[in-house]
């Protein structure tokens, strides 16, 4: 089962290819590439937007040898509403993975107005005859079907403009989640699948926000600042370009000044041109206030979307790499925190938390459904992909006895 993700950030475009081999998820391609024309989950500037797409797509066709057609897409949080709506139909005697899709379609159907489209569907429970509830019907008797369901729609002109632009990049697009639900299944365990928590993704421009009930997101909401905040505050102290800064950022800073070293120093230039040195514990003061404040503001928007209590948070986003940050969060929460912790050859970075965990997610609803060995590449992409890895497997042996060798 092979998949492809793509994730159109504010700051980068990410896609990530990869095959659940045994419920083990392996990264066979990966990019990360500057993002343009993209701002706060809007296409601000659709030509440069296309272009920063084409240049991550060429980067994975390139590495993998074939190209990608078919893809999941990440989408932002927007205009989040979600419903809870039946559908019911009658089926022969068994319950099969198909009668559950015409179930959860007629469902989507018959609640959908003409103006709007899914992006978000999740059975909650099914009823077969007798009244009686269950999670998972396939394989039972019954006569009629029903099931319950969260669903949440968007505005067809909204995501329009982002199916073309995947379009015109020579993309179809498989399938469409939220992002924050990727980071949900990235980040969760099964105790959480029975509890209420939030999932907290702090992006570049932004920071979204969910609630998620027994594995079913309900609400959320954004907040209008991201981690683009950090490097604004080190260019405008240091007087220094917003390159240099970034840099910084994402290579010298930790999140606590606990983490750092004042003997860690760094000698740059200014927008001036006056060579100056910085220190590591005074950027990381710097570092530490900001996250701070934006944490509190995550915590209050919590505490505004629900006043039940909340038993755990995942979060997640490319700040979250930096040292010393759970220790902050650790500060304000006291219930569960997870910090979503990217692992796999090719992508150890948390600004792949979206898009792997939405893969793990596509996966699920397959499965579910009774979709086995889904794939999003042909049968002959993926015989040329496999003759591509054995290739590399082989090359890679050999430049490590030669290593030995010598």
């Amino acid at each position: 089962m092979l998949y492809t993700s793509v994730d159109l950030g504010s700051h980068s475009i990410k896609i990530v290819v990869s095959e659940n081999l045994g419920d083990k998820f392996v990264v066979l391609a990966s990019t990360n590439v500057f993002s343009h024309g993209i701002k706060r989950g809007e296409i601000k500037d659709y030509n440069q937007a296309l272009e920063s797409l084409n240049e991550a797509v060429s980067n994975i066709n390139n590495s993998l040898g074939i190209e990608i057609k078919k893809v999941l897409l990440n989408f932002p949080l927007y205009e989040l509403n979600t419903t809870i709506e039946t559908g019911e139909i009658s089926i022969d005697n068994v319950v099969t993975g198909d009668d559950i899709k015409k179930v959860i379609k007629k469902a989507v159907v018959e609640n959908t107005p003409e103006d709007r489209e899914v992006l978000y569907i999740e059975p909650i429970v099914f009823e077969i005859d007798s009244n009686i509830q269950v999670v998972d019907p396939k394989g039972l008797t019954t006569s009629k079907l029903k099931v319950r369901l969260a669903i949440s729609l968007i505005e067809k002109e909204y995501l329009y403009e982002y199916l073309k632009l995947l379009h015109d990049a020579g993309l179809e697009v498989d399938d469409i989640c939220y992002g924050i639900v990727g980071d949900y299944f990235e980040g969760k365990n099964k105790d959480y699948q029975k509890k209420l928590g939030v999932v907290v993704n702090i992006g570049y421009s932004k920071t979204e926000i969910a609630i998620f009930n027994k594995g079913i997101m309900l609400k959320g909401s954004i907040i209008p600042i991201g981690s683009s905040k950090l490097e604004k505050d080190i260019s405008y102290i240091y007087k220094i370009d917003k390159k240099i800064a970034t840099n910084l950022k994402e290579t010298f800073a930790v999140a606590s000044y606990k983490y750092a070293d004042e003997n860690d120093i760094r000698e740059i230039e200014s927008i001036s041109g006056e060579k100056i040195q910085i220190n590591q514990f005074e950027l990381s003061q710097i570092i530490e206030a900001r996250l701070k404040e934006m944490i509190k503001n995550v915590k209050q928007e919590v505490n505004d979307l629900t006043n039940r209590e909340i038993s755990y948070i995942i979060i997640s986003g490319g700040v979250t790499n930096l040292a010393g940050f759970s220790y902050l969060m650790d500060e304000e929460f006291t219930y569960d925190k997870v910090i979503c912790n990217i692992t796999p050859l090719g992508i150890r970075s948390n600004i792949y938390s979206t898009c792997l965990g939405s893969i793990k997610y596509f996966d699920n609803k397959m499965k579910f459904r009774d979709i086995n060995n889904y794939s999003m590449v042909s049968k002959e992409d993926f015989e040329k992909l496999r003759n591509v890895k054995e290739s590399n497997i082989d090359d890679l042996i050999n430049k490590f006895s030669n290593y030995h060798k010598n």
